[in-house]
């Protein structure tokens, strides 16, 4: 019988490089930072916008979401007197808009022209992201309205709001 002799090596393992222990900290506090903020812009309060970016006078925007039954809520977003090429912009309360099938109503006047409102958008969560309305010159007798809604970074099945209204301000209607 022969004897089978057992080599026993030891495998050894080669350290981490210095360089490769640098990159991932360096992935990992990246990592973590964009958690962060994450994290702040999710938890920031919402605001609402106004754009003026035609060349006529806004005497007031009011902003307020409505379901079947009429207003939700009894916060109005309102402005006044908005010029043309003027921004303005207001915190926007969390609001409980789950199973409602909401939108969100938007009433606006130009100057020398009567009151028009627009229902934009389907809100059926708990909304407490950001509105911009903005309203833009098409030609002289013609204003684009957009209106848009995000509920933050992570968007929501629940909420889709990112619609254009042709505003005929010859004829004072709102075209689709």
């Amino acid at each position: 019988m022969r004897k089978i002799k057992s080599k026993n090596k030891q495998e050894q393992k080669t350290p981490m490089s210095k360089n490769t222990r640098i990159l991932l900290i360096a992935l990992g506090g990246v990592i973590l930072l964009g958690i962060i903020i994450l994290m702040i812009v999710e938890a920031s309060m919402g605001k609402i916008t106004v754009k003026n970016k035609s060349n006529n006078k806004l005497e007031y925007v009011k902003a307020y979401f409505v379901d079947a039954e009429g207003m939700v809520g009894e916060e109005t977003m309102y402005f006044e007197n908005i010029n043309k090429g003027e921004k303005l912009a207001d915190e926007l309360n969390k609001i409980n808009l789950s199973y409602l099938e909401a939108n969100l109503e938007v009433r606006f006047k130009f100057e020398g022209q009567d009151e028009l409102f627009v229902d934009a958008g389907y809100f059926n969560d708990i909304f407490d992201g950001n509105v911009t309305i903005s309203f833009k010159d098409i030609d002289e007798e013609s204003v684009l309205l957009k209106v848009k809604a995000s509920s933050g970074l992570v968007p929501s099945p629940q909420i889709s709001c990112n619609e254009e209204h042709i505003i005929n301000l010859k004829e004072g209607i709102v075209e689709e």
